[in-house]
């Protein structure tokens, strides 16, 4: 039998928001609920990923240092973020106010707009009288106000991918093995069971 330890059980959670978002969505809830878990999913992993190379005492330490080193080496434009800062506007709204961002400095604004109260403003945004995504309205520390929206498929990609990215850290933080986590979970019974 092996041991739940603290990368695993973190491991285990941001896996289990990201198992959930990638699920069918709920036929009423969907939009909100594509919000919910991936807010839940940005404040955990970009608290985390924050951690000062300095502090670095653990696997799971480095693991979340090596994780914000690849963001802020990944331009917001490129997939999987895929926000169209220039040219003309298509099927995604233009998002000119993320010019020149990097992945990291994107998520960490969406992350303290969708988390933080001070008078940022998140709104919902709908379409023929259903919801269809929300916009987020923030201005950062010494910044000038930004806004964005983001669609039920927005949220999901984004929210999919930035779990993905900082479990693969995790995992690769303690096996060279892809599925170590995985297996270990269905060892100890802790895999999906099908309903």
């Amino acid at each position: 039998m092996t041991a739940i330890t603290e990368i695993h059980a973190e491991w285990a959670v941001v896996d289990r928001l990201r198992s959930m978002l990638s699920e069918a969505p709920h036929p009423d809830y969907n939009v909100t609920q594509a919000y919910g878990l991936c807010v839940a999913i940005l404040a955990w992993v970009m608290q985390r990923i924050r951690t000062p190379e300095h502090q670095t005492s653990s696997p799971e330490d480095r693991a979340a240092v090596a994780a914000r080193q690849l963001l802020e080496q990944q331009k917001v434009e490129a997939l999987p973020w895929g926000l169209k800062t220039h040219g003309a506007s298509g099927s995604m709204s233009l998002q000119s106010d993320f010019k020149d961002f990097t992945a990291f400095d994107f998520l960490k604004w969406l992350r303290d707009a969708s988390c933080h109260g001070d008078a940022r403003q998140i709104s919902p945004v709908n379409a023929g009288g259903s919801l269809t995504g929300f916009g987020f309205r923030a201005t950062a520390r010494d910044d000038h106000e930004r806004s964005l929206v983001l669609t039920e498929r927005d949220l999901r990609r984004i929210g999919c991918a930035v779990a993905s990215m900082y479990c693969d850290a995790l995992q690769s933080a303690v096996s060279s093995e892809p599925s170590h986590f995985a297996e270990d979970a269905r060892s100890m019974g802790e895999g999906r069971r099908s309903t």
